[in-house]
């Protein structure tokens, strides 16, 4: 209950407690007053003997013949007395002569005296008469007076009683009257404060309900303003509340209203009640469960995609929620596209031709048909995207991958791996092999035709790995890896053609792993070697120079040819280490020479990725010592086919440094004379296929001339690989060249021959040839 209910009731019953009290006090108040009557006994009673004397005193004065005093008035004093016995032994006297036994007995004596004396008085006038009343009187008086000062006492007793009596009521009273004056302020208070109470109530009441209608018009603001369609359903599934876009999502009358509706019949022909309600296991928990939440994606006829949403209320309905996510399922269609084609073709990605290859082994188990995989890489793309741009780049790409989807069935999946690499998921009913094949052939021929791409003709090959899948259980990462591993034999057998995937492949391939582990593991241990191959000068015979010629000596394996390994380092990016190796090796090892002896290392294509390259070499020159003159760098021309701004930038840097630049295998290329015109080198060597034949092939010296010329207008030293015979060396030094290097004076040997070779270069080129010839 309330405390302050408590306290007005609790006021209540003492009001009425008090009143009652209060009445009590007043009847005791009365009843004092009556007691005050009892005053009137006293004065009775001293009245008696007064009386009763004036009785005497006219008997005595009627003897004695006073004047006045006659019978007459003796019987009247003689009544009076009479009538005063009368009133004391009437109502009023009885309490007190209920108290004094003493007193009743005088009144008895009195009376008693009276009704003797009363026939007397007829005969007063008899001698002796009025003497014998006085007799019967006199013995009286005395007890009368002694009765008058009981009455008087008892009733002073009683006066002083009453009186505090009506003390102790008048102070009981007063009490009682400020009691209610009190609790009558304390309750005109509490109704005051219980006003105040109530009007803070009400002014409180009136700003919620103020609040309220803020609050309900800020929130028919947002629903009306929310981006989803929102209704309420009661536990008939009829509308209790809706806003705008539910209207808008639906096409329905926003003059009309819905309240009150089946939800079932307001979207007739969008969306049924059933609709709302369907699916309610897979997406929610099971209906009996008051806080159900549901949400599925719902396809319109107009082509919006709702996604609906439901809740249960406690009452048993439902909040619904219609959120239009056309344009999000639009933008995650797209993501999905992008997630699983190529951007630049609309092919497959890698992702998606993974997925597709694992679904199509997967099914392939049951089917029967034949699953292949082909790999395709276009031959010399990266010179294509280098000389004409990216964008002439991108372009092919589109016209090759469209050559490709014109080409294959229309059940094969095609992808884009990457770059310039394509595949493709080959399903063939027959003969899966002769089904490749003919595919294989047919791609060589379409992609291989010319294009013709924003006004620049170009043409393009490719080279294609095939790998078939004949085991029920194979991964498709296998089959992926296979199909590689067959492509990259394409390429390292000549490109423009295709393989299928043997286990002599796999085979090679686990070779390759086991050296490239096995090289890197011999450059700790201490394994690989530098030899060093003379550089003659044909005018005197002497050595200027020793090429270093790396040599790896295997414990198990022998004497690895440098043909074995060099590519499978540069395949692995090894090639930095090891050529920084070699390089530090060089220069230590050249100090030990003559200081007119130079040394010559060759530098990898793939050594110019690594953009610490000139430092390397600077670092080298700086840790040995070795005067940069004395350093020769051989490059081939497949470095100017890579990256060639950069690389060109980079051979400047090398010749900065002060070292001599010579392109070695000159004449292999297609565009041999426009490095000699893009880049100062120092040498020219020519590869040696110009001059293994040379004596038997007069026709070639010509083209030995030309180049020994070319070199000599350049201001470049040419020097001839391979020579091998004394023909060979007449013929070189007749036409021009400057240098020799080959078997005929001496093969690669270790540094301590190469230094007896040294020693012994005054001999000339006659010493030199005494040396044992290659067998």
């Amino acid at each position: 209950m309330h405390p302050l209910r408590i306290i007005l009731a609790v006021l209540v019953v003492g009001f009425v407690t008090a009143a009652s009290y209060i009445t009590l006090l007043l009847y005791d108040r009365y009843a004092a007053l009556d007691q005050a009557g009892l005053w009137n006994v006293t004065w009775m009673f001293t009245q008696a003997p007064s009386e009763f004397s004036r009785l005497e005193h006219r008997v005595s004065g009627y003897a004695a013949g006073l004047p006045g005093v006659d019978e007459n008035e003796v019987r009247l004093r003689f009544d009076i007395v009479v009538s005063r016995l009368s009133t004391l032994n009437g109502r009023e006297a009885s309490v007190f002569l209920g108290q004094s036994p003493l007193s009743v007995a005088t009144l008895q004596e009195l009376g008693a005296a009276l009704v003797r004396v009363e026939p007397m008085l007829d005969e007063l006038d008899e001698p002796g008469k009025p003497a014998e009343i006085l007799s019967i009187l006199e013995p009286i008086f005395p007890k009368l007076a002694r009765l008058s000062v009981d009455a008087n006492t008892w009733n002073s007793a009683n006066l002083n009683r009453d009186r505090r009596a009506l003390f102790d009521l008048q102070w009981a009273f007063t009490g009682v009257a400020f009691g209610l004056i009190g609790g009558g302020c304390l309750l005109v208070g509490m109704l005051l404060f219980h006003n105040r109470l109530l009007g803070r109530a009400q002014d409180v009441l009136r700003q919620k309900e103020q609040s309220l209608v803020i609050q309900n018009a800020r929130f028919d603001a947002a629903l009306q303003a929310m981006s989803v369609g929102l209704c309420l359903l009661d536990h008939e599934d009829t509308l209790i509340v809706y806003n705008a876009r539910f209207l808008e999502l639906f096409s329905l009358d926003a003059s009309r209203n819905w309240e009150g509706i089946h939800i079932s019949e307001a979207l007739d022909g969008h969306l049924s009640g059933g609709d709302i309600f369907a699916d309610t296991a897979a997406d929610g928990e099971s209906s009996d469960d008051i806080t159900i939440l549901s949400s599925r994606v719902q396809h319109m006829p107009n082509g919006i995609v709702l996604r609906v949403s439901r809740e249960k209320t406690i009452e048993g309905g439902w909040v619904c929620t219609f959120e239009d996510i056309t344009e999000r399922q639009r933008a995650q269609d797209r993501v999905v596209q992008m997630a699983r084609h190529d951007a630049l073709t609309g092919m497959a990605n890698r992702l998606y031709f993974w997925e597709r290859t694992a679904q199509a082994l997967r099914q392939n188990k049951d089917a029967g048909r034949g699953l292949a995989v082909l790999y395709l890489d276009l031959d010399r793309f990266k010179e294509v995207n280098d000389t004409l741009g990216h964008q002439v780049g991108d372009e092919l790409l589109r016209d090759v991958a469209a050559r490709i989807m014109s080409t294959v069935d229309p059940r094969d999946i095609v992808a884009r791996l990457g770059g310039d690499e394509f595949a493709i998921l080959h399903v063939s009913k027959g003969d899966a092999e002769e089904s490749c094949r003919r595919l294989a052939a047919r791609l060589l021929t379409v992609i291989g035709e010319p294009y013709l791409i924003f006004g620049h003709e170009v043409s393009v090959s490719t080279s294609i790995g095939i790998a078939l899948a004949f085991e029920t259980d194979l991964h498709p990462d296998t089959l992926m890896k296979n199909a590689d591993l067959a492509l990259y034999n394409v390429k390292a057998e000549g490109r423009a053609a295709y393989r299928f995937f043997s286990m002599r492949m796999l085979e090679d391939l686990q070779h390759r792993r086991n050296l490239d582990i096995d090289m890197r593991q011999g450059i700790e241990l201490g394994q690989f070697e530098v030899h060093y191959q003379p550089l003659v000068l044909l005018k005197t015979g002497k050595i200027v120079a020793g090429e270093a010629l790396l040599r790896w000596r295997h414990p198990e394996r022998g004497l690895v040819p440098p043909g074995e390994f060099i590519h499978i380092a540069e395949e692995t990016g090894f090639i930095n280490k090891l050529g920084e190796w070699v390089l530090q090796r060089a220069c230590r090892d050249a100090l030990q020479w003559p200081g007119d002896i130079s040394v010559s290392v060759n530098l990898s294509p793939m050594q110019f990725r690594d953009s610490n390259l000139v430092k390397s070499v600077a670092a080298a020159l700086v840790q040995s010592g070795l005067n940069p003159s004395r350093l020769e760098l051989e490059i081939t021309e497949s470095v100017l086919l890579q990256k060639n701004d950069a690389n060109l930038e980079a051979l400047r840097q090398l010749k900065s440094l002060g070292l001599t630049i010579a392109l070695d295998d000159f004449g292999t290329g297609y565009s041999s004379l426009s490095y000699l015109q893009r880049f100062p080198f120092d040498k020219i060597k020519i590869d040696q296929s110009f001059v293994r034949d040379v004596d038997r092939w007069p026709d070639s010296l010509p083209i030995l001339q030309s180049i020994a010329s070319l070199g000599k207008n350049l201001g470049m030293k040419t020097t001839a690989e391979g020579v091998e015979t004394a023909a060979q060396l007449e013929i070189i030094t007749n036409a021009g060249f400057i240098e020799a290097q080959g078997y005929y004076f001496s093969r690669p040997v270790p540094l301590p021959q190469f230094m007896e070779l040294v020693e012994g270069r005054m001999g000339g080129v006659t010493q030199l040839n005494a040396l044992p010839r290659p067998a």
